[in-house]
């Protein structure tokens, strides 16, 4: 191998080097930003109200109900239908929101990733982000531990009401 080639051969050599560390730079980048991304999805919440206000939903991220706040006038103010379309209407409020403030999040990182398309035949094994998006979210939050559910109870009669009538909560004091 004469100089010339070899000087060409350290070109390229020196070429695939400045990429490679432009994709090693940008791929450090990318996980820095979802590890932020990450971080500031973790505490974030949004809240969705009804048109009627009398319910508000609060969701994580993920738009997962966590907190349900209801006006105490609704059940006077409401039909028990209504006041369902209420609980819907807010939830989809909320989840939708917290759609939005999601991508207004990656927004800079999907965008980086598109623009990032390393040689298939060189970066094959990388995980790059499309790979680790769907790792962004919180994890949904566990049920609590419910109660059981109780049983079907008939319905009572108005002399029938309470538990002195039955002879239950005597030693309580009721």
């Amino acid at each position: 191998m004469n100089s010339f080639e070899q000087e060409q051969l350290r070109a390229r050599t020196d070429a695939l080097q400045g990429q490679v560390d432009n994709v090693l730079a940008t791929y450090e980048q990318q996980l820095r930003d979802i590890a932020n991304a990450r971080d500031v999805l973790a505490a974030s919440t949004s809240q969705g109200w009804s048109d009627d206000n009398l319910v508000r939903v609060t969701t994580n991220a993920a738009g997962v109900p966590v907190d349900v706040w209801v006006d105490p006038a609704a059940f006077k103010r409401s039909a028990p239908e209504k006041l369902a379309a209420s609980f819907l209407q807010a939830a989809q409020f909320a989840a939708r929101s917290a759609k939005s403030e999601m991508d207004a999040l990656l927004a800079p990182i999907t965008a980086a990733a598109a623009e990032f398309a390393p040689p298939e035949q060189l970066y094959e094994e990388l995980p790059f982000i499309g790979r680790q998006i769907g790792d962004i979210l919180p994890a949904p939050p566990e049920p609590e531990a419910s109660a059981p559910a109780p049983e079907s109870v008939p319905p009572a009669d108005d002399e029938d009401e309470g538990p002195h009538w039955k002879g239950l909560g005597a030693s309580h004091g009721w």
